[in-house]
């Protein structure tokens, strides 16, 4: 009892700590912006005259310029959570490094249904638009030169992230060209999975299957938060349980559409 007031806050950091154990998400996005309200605009970059390089301005002559301008529509934010319910019982007689594992599950189960909100956003766009180009592999079965095109397609982007589905991340890892010993020294000793292009490979059921997506994460996706984790916490009385609401308000919008491509298995 002597502690009730800080209940909701230790809530909030487990569950942040364990939305932060998410490497995933954090591993994708260019930038994070905290915003303190329900609606967002992100800016959008200008490059309809279709030159992005730098020319030579002779003295006196008229500077190549990148308009910046705020999007039309609105980024979508989402609420997610859980409503934790705990019997008097279990909170007086129980460990409290018990309760924050499963506060930090909790914010893990947030984490991953945010991922597969990113993910969306990267493979369909945001508000129906910016769809990323999608192109299929050469044959029904996936071949070195399919990434070899994938990393082609990004052009003066770097593809230094791939997000696949397990199935394709199965079907990588088992190309000629990553299972010699060379290739495969780092995963058999540290478990960490090969770089095809130098690029990270995560394998994520938030990808469709028979899909892969090659983003260059420093330009890609903006995520937008509408504050931190918020616990909203009560009790009842006659049932002697303690509740606590916890949500986390979170929506994506692409940066640079040209920095994610998209290569779907050949049916």
């Amino acid at each position: 009892a002597d502690s009730a007031a800080l209940f909701p806050e230790y809530v909030s950091r487990a569950v942040g700590q364990g939305m932060e154990e998410s490497e995933i998400l954090s591993s994708i996005i260019a930038t994070k912006t905290n915003i303190n309200s329900m609606d967002y605009r992100t800016i959008a970059t200008d490059h309809s005259d279709g030159d992005l390089k730098l020319a030579d301005v002779v003295e006196g002559g008229f500077i190549p310029q990148t308009s910046i301008k705020l999007k039309e529509q609105l980024v979508t934010l989402k609420k997610r959570g859980r409503m934790l319910v705990a019997s008097y019982e279990a909170i007086k007689f129980q460990r409290l490094d018990l309760f924050t594992v499963t506060l930090r599950q909790i914010g893990s189960y947030i984490a991953r249904s945010q991922l597969r909100d990113a993910v969306d956003v990267l493979i369909n766009g945001d508000s129906g638009q910016n769809a990323a180009d999608t192109a299929q592999t050469a044959g029904a079965a996936l071949t070195y030169a399919d990434l070899v095109n994938l990393w082609n397609r990004l052009g003066d982007y770097k593809l230094n992230t791939l997000l696949a589905s397990p199935d394709m991340a199965v079907r990588i890892l088992n190309l000629p060209e990553f299972i010699s010993p060379a290739a495969g020294a780092d995963f058999h000793t540290t478990g960490r999975l090969v770089t095809p292009m130098g690029a990270a490979l995560i394998s994520t059921s938030a990808v469709p299957s028979g899909t892969v997506v090659g983003l260059d994460r420093r330009y890609a996706l903006e995520m937008v938060t509408a504050g931190d984790v918020q616990v909203d916490y009560d009790k009842l009385i006659d049932c002697q349980l303690e509740r606590a609401a916890i949500t986390s308000i979170a929506g994506f919008s692409k940066i640079f559409p040209e920095a994610v491509k998209v290569m779907t298995l050949k049916q």
